[in-house]
């Protein structure tokens, strides 16, 4: 039993990058929609406190304009 139980979280390990990159990817085009409908979005700041990301700050991020087109 101990073997297979092993053999299992060895398995669910090795998914790991994959599944934190899906992650990244979900939350990027969640963020981004938001931005392109002009909303703002929430994140946990420093000390509990509650910060207001404006999707121009949003587009920042992923290196986009304020109007979420490329930057070059």
């Amino acid at each position: 039993m101990p073997e297979v139980l092993n053999s299992r979280l060895e398995e669910i390990q090795k998914r790991q990058p994959a599944m934190a990159a899906a992650h990244e990817r979900a939350n990027r085009e969640a963020l981004l929609e938001h931005a392109r409908m002009g909303r703002s979005v929430c994140e946990a700041g420093p000390n509990g406190t509650v910060v207001w990301i404006e999707p121009k700050e949003i587009f920042a991020r992923y290196g986009l304009d304020e109007f979420g087109r490329p930057t070059t």
